[in-house]
């Protein structure tokens, strides 16, 4: 079952001038005493409390620039943890970044991450990843950023008549992929929000029960829309494809194909080939993951929140660029293990202040030239991971 913290805020969170707090939550106060010069010679004012109730207090009184937190804060019990940093009514938005060991166990990460945490940092932290972090929070990039290739950018999907989160759902497959989803439940909150966005759109993709010459005039005349006048167009019904569909309109049916070809032909209209990816066969996998490009010298880390057999999906607010060729470290906690192999970024989607369209902050790598051995124990994983 996918974890909630897939669906992210929505909410701006911008203010007038940008908060230079640092909210740092840490009991045994060893993280503070390393933490707080770090942060006050980047430029940081740092407000230290003892645990997640006393953060959610001073959450009311300001908004900082991120909340840090230690894991050994998180209740054992399985409660809400970061949840309750995350429900707060006006701040509840700000990111939260949760700082573990090597052999932190996995079930508090976890609980942390279904609570909303946006990025993990495995200690003992690197001030050069504190920047890095700081720099995008603040949205000061240094120098100027690489474009990515146009095959790399994201695309953009209007889907009609299917909610976000929705359990088996396309829309998460496909923010999975790495594309950008607008949902809409109807045709006119479909044209609203086409209008919100501003931009191109490169897919619109409509869910329909059964194909019909009712359900082919509602599609076309959504496509009348003038930003929707040349979009590729897509339709998956429930049912068997009976009808002939209108010229312009491909139909689908999610009875006839399995997900993978339903995803194939899909991102085929979007010019995108992600099969190696195997998006269908994840699962909700979380752990500390470290990764440098290729050639480098520092680490970064972030955590998992998925696994497939052809691929890892990270959560950071600074994921490495789209293409770039990295080594990973994959720290399995409960094994006392840590897999290591090389990967490729398929996807990147690094953190913005302003987000109309719904995607996982984060990024997609695709294995590469794993040995059999490798393969083996991530299928085996992801096999235990379905049993539990």
């Amino acid at each position: 079952m996918p974890f909630a913290t897939h669906a992210l805020s929505q909410q701006s969170g911008v203010s007038a001038e940008p908060s230079r707090k640092v909210l740092l939550v840490d009991q045994a106060k060893e993280l503070r005493l390393y933490l707080t010069p770090l942060l006050r010679a980047v430029g940081c004012e740092v407000v230290s409390v003892d645990n997640l109730l006393a953060a959610r207090v001073e959450l009311g009184r300001c908004r900082p620039l991120m909340v840090v937190v230690d894991w050994r804060v998180l209740p054992a019990d399985g409660s809400p943890g970061c949840a309750a940093l995350r429900s707060h009514a006006r701040h509840g938005d700000v990111p939260i970044l949760v700082v573990v060991g090597h052999h932190t166990p996995s079930e508090l990460l976890e609980t942390c991450v279904r609570g909303g945490a946006e990025d993990c940092l495995l200690g003992p932290v690197r001030i050069s990843e504190l920047q890095a972090r700081l720099d995008v929070l603040r949205e000061r990039t240094p120098g100027s950023p690489l474009r990515p290739m146009e095959r790399r950018t994201p695309r953009t999907v209007l889907l009609v008549g299917e909610a976000p989160n929705t359990p088996g759902g396309l829309g998460a497959d496909l923010e999975a992929c790495g594309h950008h989803l607008l949902y809409a439940s109807s045709t006119e909150q479909a044209v609203a929000r086409v209008a919100e966005y501003g931009e191109p759109i490169h897919l619109l993709l409509a869910r329909a029960r059964v194909s019909s010459a009712e359900e082919m005039m509602r599609v076309e005349r959504l496509r009348t829309e003038a930003r929707l006048a040349r979009v590729p167009t897509v339709v998956v019904a429930d049912g068997d494809v009976t009808e002939v569909p209108m010229l312009g309109q491909v139909w689908l049916s999610a009875r006839t194909l399995a997900p993978r070809h339903l995803l194939s032909r899909i991102n085929g209209q979007l010019q995108r080939n992600l099969a190696a990816l195997l998006v269908d066969e994840r699962v909700p996998f979380v752990c500390p993951v470290e990764y440098r490009e290729v050639g480098g010298f520092s680490w970064s880390s972030c955590y998992a929140s998925e696994l497939s057999p052809g691929a890892l999906f990270v959560r950071t607010l600074v994921p490495a660029r789209p293409g770039a060729a990295l080594e990973l470290r994959i720290h399995l906690s409960t094994i006392r293990e840590v897999l290591e192999g090389p990967g490729i970024v398929t996807w990147s989607n690094p953190y913005t202040s302003r987000r109309t369209a719904s995607y996982p902050l984060g990024m997609g790598i695709q294995f590469l030239g794993m040995s059999p051995r490798r393969l083996m124990q991530l299928r085996e994983l992801i096999r235990g991971t379905r049993l539990m």
